[in-house]
């Protein structure tokens, strides 16, 4: 099963607005082509998932000749969980998809007993997301 690595991309694309508007010779607009290039992917994967974090708040998108991407609000105002939130967040697990079987007492019960494993892990993750700031990632890479 592949992992969905939305998420790292959108994660990737607000540190680099959060670090390049630091450059004062640049206007504080980013490019989706330099971004993408940045990702190393195409610019219309960059495109819809802006799309998303523009949506969310995150990202202010200006149209036209000299037009760009960024920060919605300050890189210290965005939490990680604000951009998992803005992606979807995802579920981290999934039930097993094929139906139990009504003839073992282990299959009947499973979804039951995983419930709050899966609900205690997806709160932890969030409770984490929550006290990591893009800040802190952008100084990760100073």
């Amino acid at each position: 099963m592949a992992a969905n690595s939305k998420f790292a991309v959108a994660t990737h694309i607000l540190t680099t607005l959060a670090y390049m508007s630091k450059d004062p010779a640049e206007d504080g607009l980013i490019s989706s082509e330099y971004i993408a290039s940045s990702v190393n992917t195409n610019p219309v994967v960059v495109r819809r998932i802006v799309a998303e974090l523009v949506k969310a708040g995150l990202v202010i998108s200006h149209q036209g000749k000299g037009g760009g991407l960024e920060l919605g609000r300050s890189p210290e105002e965005i939490s990680l969980l604000d951009l998992y939130e803005a992606m979807g967040a995802p579920p981290l697990f999934a039930y097993n998809p094929n139906a139990p079987n009504p003839n073992c007492p282990v299959s009947t019960k499973m979804a039951q007993v995983l419930k709050p494993v899966f609900s205690n892990v997806q709160n932890g993750v969030k409770a984490r997301l929550e006290d990591m700031k893009l800040s802190d990632l952008v100084q990760k890479i100073k």
